[in-house]
């Protein structure tokens, strides 16, 4: 820019925003503004495309970014020096302000630039409004039949990369829990994406007794935030149910611990006598076990009762168990001390176990900010 009174004639918009009574400043219309060139005068348009997109969300607060050409800003900068200006704001926070004041007005709903439902990113460059909702974190507890498994497996013939046999989704075509309720979830928040953290897992062929096993589920930018406290997906090896679900504050910062009770079908090397079933009741009454962990500290969990029947080389097992205590290693031996092996003093494999149930000990955490919001 150079010095002369020509150089900077501004915008009603930019006029404001540098002080309309500082020196040197005319207004002119927007397509002649040196410094936007006619951007400010595109705020309510931007604000009408992002009301109109916002009609498919559900939200009670929302925050506003912008986006605006290269050069725009250096410009407002150069002539803040020139003219020595301190300005009210700067150009890109006044666009901000602009749309989310019509937004605001539009929508009844609250600006909230700390933590909003979804966010408006107002690309002046292109023309463009994105938006992008804070996720959602659901609790629930899943109830399974045997036959299915907890996590999604990658396909065996590509390992993860898509291929015809997979279809080109990397993963095997067996029903999950993740899959199925992943599908589920999703499709109730419109959500591509959701992601699970688990309390514990069992194997595919474990069946999981209602109230179930708990899990969180986050649900990426998700366009509906209202969830069912139940779901269900009839498959062909019996039902999947979900029950006790709720949206959670935030992410928890910090899971609960939890114990779980089992039932675990086990084949012993030799013929397991009265005795021998009395003995494994007594030492796992509240015992405490070493769990060596791979490439980890060895964790101390405890059992809080065991008890098992016998028929020739079968067994019957029930035990209570800390959650993070391997069922399987807990028989067989297997890094875990005692374990069922030990105190039977015969090898012992695991064949199956189901999960009956799983208790919370204690609760999530969150972050202060989140428990401070969920009050108000």
């Amino acid at each position: 820019m150079s010095g002369t009174l020509q150089a900077y004639r501004l915008c009603r918009y930019c006029s404001e925003r540098e002080g309309a009574e500082a020196p040197g400043l005319a207004v002119v219309p927007g397509a002649e503004c040196v410094v936007c060139s006619g951007l400010m005068d595109r705020t309510e348009a931007m604000g009408e495309q992002a009301v109109r997109k916002l009609r498919f969300y559900d939200f009670r607060t929302f925050a506003v970014g912008v986006s605006l050409p290269e050069g725009v800003q250096e410009k407002e900068d150069e002539l803040r020096s020139d003219l020595k200006l301190k300005g009210r704001e700067t150009i890109k926070t006044q666009a901000a302000r602009l749309v989310a004041s019509f937004v605001s007005r539009s929508t009844r709903k609250r600006l909230d630039k700390k933590n909003p439902d979804v966010t408006v990113l107002a690309n002046f460059e292109v023309g463009e409004v994105l938006l992008s909702s804070k996720p959602l974190f659901y609790y629930g507890r899943y109830a399974k039949p045997a036959g299915i498994a907890q996590r999604r497996s990658f396909c065996e013939e590509c390992r993860g990369s898509g291929c015809e046999k997979c279809r080109g989704t990397g993963y095997q075509r067996k029903p999950s829990v993740e899959e199925v309720l992943g599908k589920k979830l999703g499709g109730i928040c419109g959500s591509t994406r959701v992601v699970f953290t688990w309390l514990g897992s069992e194997d595919r062929e474990s069946r999981v007794f209602a109230p179930g096993r708990p899990f969180v589920a986050e649900i990426k930018n998700p366009r509906k935030r209202k969830l069912p406290k139940k779901l269900g997906a009839r498959l062909r090896k019996g039902t999947l149910a979900v029950s006790a679900g709720r949206v959670l504050p935030s992410k928890p910062t910090r899971l609960p611990p939890f114990r779980f009770i089992t039932d675990i079908r086990a084949q012993a090397a030799t013929k397991v006598g009265q005795e021998a079933l009395r003995e494994l009741k007594s030492a796992f009454r509240g015992a405490s076990v070493t769990f060596q962990r791979p490439n980890n500290r060895p964790a101390m969990k405890t059992v809080y009762r065991a008890s098992a029947t016998a028929r020739g080389r079968a067994l019957l097992i029930r035990a209570e168990l800390d959650g993070g205590l391997p069922v399987k290693r807990f028989v067989s031996g297997e890094l875990v001390s005692p374990s069922v092996s030990e105190v039977l003093k015969t090898e012992v494999g695991c064949r199956s176990f189901d999960i009956r149930k799983v208790r919370e000990i204690g609760e999530f955490g969150f972050a202060e900010i989140a428990r401070s919001e969920e009050k108000n």
